[in-house]
């Protein structure tokens, strides 16, 4: 690794969630030729813009991890 890859990923890692999240989203997309990009992933990139626009509006109700295996234990075991 480089000194510059070094430095780039430290100061990457002092970014705030929402931030890193971009900065990844960014690096991932420009690994994969967007001429490329198949219906199946055009579908899944819809969808998670639709998801992430809900969750952003107070659309939906977001449900701690812990708390949705909870409920599903209880209903697997009723």
């Amino acid at each position: 690794m480089t000194p510059d890859t070094a430095t780039l990923i430290r100061d990457g890692l002092a970014l705030d969630a929402d931030q890193r999240a971009v900065v990844a989203n960014a690096l991932l997309e420009s690994l994969h030729d967007a001429d490329d990009e198949s219906e199946v992933d055009a579908a899944w990139r819809a969808e998670a813009t639709r998801r992430l626009a809900e969750v952003r509006e107070g659309a939906v109700d977001l449900v701690d991890a812990d708390e949705h295996y909870e409920r599903l234990r209880a209903l697997l075991t009723a």
